[in-house]
């Protein structure tokens, strides 16, 4: 018994010990469970100052990982670390002026004062040889055991400090040419290096080395400098480097560069021609870069748009027709010679993909109908037909309904549905007997497709989108089931052989269903009359219409029921109608 108290209290002694040793290391676990303290912890953290001297010394380690941890250490502290960052540019070691002048870019316009050391450094011909990163030791974990956890109440002081704008994304710099960080920085720092910095970028431009030039073009840019980029920024998006031409593009679609600026003060008559040939890169995001600088043009390019629609690639007669389209409008002109493309059968196939990979989003039944022409239908197979139907649609002029008759004879079922599409923009419901009957295509997407078009086509869709809405009033998932409803009840008078139905949900237990069908048969119950004014049911149809609403009101006006006025009243007047009473 003794021996076992003695151990109870040596491991007492021990454990005392080890927590005495390591309360910072405890207070740090037990502050970590609440986000809101360690936030407010690490805004503490962020105020504490830094030894520039140190971090920029430990910018020579071996560690590839640590130096990204330093350079973000200094890019984000609110002390005034320029000057020091200065005088640490004056250091021989590459690597160390790789990172200084790399966090005096983060720093942008407060870097000011580096200009010219960064000038000078567009001389140094070097590289940075930044070391492959070293495996992490594996370590087993500490064992610690953290004390009760203490009260701590931190009040964050209130940042005095500007916002520091966020610096734009510049093009690579593959080899880690010194010059190329140093043209960078400037491009970060922006319109402050504007004076100084204009005539060593200019001349940067006629570099042999085109990540040097593509880098001194984007620099050039960002700093507002008054010097013609446009032809340099298209020679690097036309590079036989295909690494170059995929960073000029994405140069381009970030949100904080000014090349569209660019594009929008130098386009000239070849702009068009350049940008179209773009079109057929084989990387999507050149295709789409030179696609968005052609938008962004708008009629302006249309006369280069209309001569690219004979382009021996099927890829560029694909891209160039959906941009007319996009002009609506504003290319009416182009018809004439987009007509000729619903027969066009070439068809893009990207290189070593899938081209099924990108599927159109699952579409409920249940979802509202959308605006009667919101939708454009998909193009999956990437057939230019397909693109030149949507676009005809979009152009609005109705000369191309007789070519787009032709074309809904097509077999094929995404041309079935642009087709279809397009005439029902320019007012003509022909397509509706070819695109109802794709609603049970063996294609699933093709299968949505269709009921996300059919509605445009009103009353008459209804023999083809009822039975599928028919199934889901008996779902047991609420929102199918209520949209449903709320759908058929669209079709009025169509809708008649689902009352039955319908009116079943008047006394069920499922949620909100009741109320819906009261709303909806009111609907149909209104709507049926009207068509019985108006000579657009028969006789039998309206007897079964009396028989089937004389149920439903019985049940709306039960003594224990508690439907809205509304709907009991839009029954009731309906009836009365359909009887002859009114």
């Amino acid at each position: 018994m003794s021996s076992q108290i003695n151990l109870t209290l040596t491991l007492l002694t021990i454990l005392t010990f080890l927590a005495n040793q390591i309360p910072v290391a405890a207070q740090k676990e037990t502050l970590s469970s609440s986000p809101v303290i360690v936030a407010m912890l690490e805004e503490h953290k962020s105020t504490e100052p830094i030894v520039v001297a140190d971090l920029v010394e430990q910018l020579r380690t071996t560690d590839a990982e640590k130096r990204q941890q330093i350079i973000k250490q200094l890019s984000d502290t609110k002390q005034d670390i320029v000057p020091a960052l200065v005088k640490a540019m004056d250091d021989p070691d590459p690597l160390v002026k790789s990172g200084v002048a790399e966090v005096l870019g983060n720093l942008t316009d407060d870097a000011a004062p580096a200009i010219p050391g960064l000038l000078d450094m567009l001389n140094d011909r070097r590289r940075a040889i930044v070391p492959v990163p070293s495996r992490p030791l594996l370590r087993p974990p500490r064992l610690t055991i953290p004390p009760a956890p203490p009260r701590i109440f931190l009040t964050p002081t209130p940042n005095k400090v500007n916002q520091r704008r966020l610096p734009p994304n510049p093009p690579d710099n593959p080899e880690n040419l010194l010059r190329i960080t140093a043209i960078i920085a400037l491009g970060k720092i922006g319109l402050p290096a504007r004076t100084l910095a204009t005539p060593p970028l200019t001349e940067a431009l006629e570099d042999p080395d085109p990540w040097v030039k593509l880098n001194a073009a984007w620099a050039l840019s960002q700093i507002g400098a008054s010097v013609p980029l446009l032809s340099h920024w298209l020679e690097a998006l036309h590079h036989p480097d295909a690494s170059l031409r995929h960073s000029a593009a994405e140069i381009f679609q970030d949100s904080g560069s000014l090349l569209p600026k660019v594009l929008g003060a130098e386009v000239d008559n070849n702009t068009a021609a350049s940008l179209v040939k773009a079109l057929k890169d084989d990387n999507v995001v050149v295709r789409r870069t030179a696609s968005k600088a052609l938008s962004l043009l708008g009629t302006e390019v249309l006369p280069g748009l209309i001569e690219g629609l004979k382009a021996p690639e099927p890829i560029v007669r694909l891209e160039v027709v959906e941009l007319l389209g996009n002009l609506e409008g504003a290319a009416q002109s182009a018809v004439p010679d987009i007509l000729p493309l619903l027969e066009d059968t070439g068809r893009y196939l990207p290189p070593n993909s899938n081209q099924y990979r990108f599927s159109p989003p699952r579409l409920s039944l249940a979802l509202p109908s959308p605006r009667r022409y919101s939708w454009v239908p998909n193009n999956p197979e990437q057939l230019v037909r397909v693109n030149a139907a949507i676009a005809l649609g979009k152009l609005s002029d109705r000369n191309a309904i007789p070519a787009l008759t032709t074309a809904l004879k097509d077999n094929n079922p995404w041309m079935q549905l642009a087709t279809g599409w397009a005439l029902l923009r320019l007012g003509n419901t022909q397509a509706l007997p070819v695109v109802g009957p794709l609603v049970k295509y063996p294609n699933p997407s093709v299968q949505r497709a269709a009921l996300y078009q059919l509605p445009g086509y009103g009353a008459g869709s209804a023999p083809y989108i009822l039975p599928d809405y028919a199934p889901l009033l008996d779902s047991n998932d609420d929102n199918k089931r209520n949209g449903a409803i709320v759908q058929i009840g669209k079709f009025g008078a169509a809708s008649l052989g689902l009352v039955p139905k319908l009116r079943s949900l008047l006394v069920s237990n499922k949620k909100h269903s009741s109320g819906y069908a009261a709303t909806i048969l009111g609907e149909i119950a209104r709507d049926t009359a009207i068509a019985w004014q108006n000579g657009n049911i028969s006789a039998s149809q309206r007897q079964q219409a009396i028989a089937d609403f004389t149920q439903v009101l019985a049940i709306m006006q039960a003594p224990n029921a508690r439907f809205n006025r509304e709907p009991v009243e839009r029954v009731r007047n309906g009836l009365a109608i359909l009887r002859g009473d009114k």
